[in-house]
């Protein structure tokens, strides 16, 4: 049995330089609800699975999406390899 977070933490991932990423983001009208801070300067966010999953896969839409980081780690990748 694959035990899932309560919540998972968003944040921009230190030292990554993705500012053509930032730059395409920063004024879209669809920014998921859960990025939102992150894109408007926040470093930290605290979500839930459904959201981190929304935020990331609506993220990799854009070139430089590694400029985000999951902690404890990528929901998507657990249930990529359980089945």
């Amino acid at each position: 049995m694959v035990e899932h977070a309560s919540y998972y933490a968003l944040r921009r991932r230190p030292g990554a330089t993705a500012d053509a990423w930032w730059t395409t983001v920063r004024w879209r009208r669809d920014v998921p609800k859960a990025l939102f801070p992150i894109v408007a300067g926040r470093a930290r966010v605290e979500v839930t699975q459904d959201e981190v999953v929304e935020a990331l896969d609506w993220a990799e839409r854009f070139d430089g999406a590694d400029a985000l980081a999951v902690y404890p780690r990528d929901p998507r990748a657990v249930v990529r390899t359980s089945a």
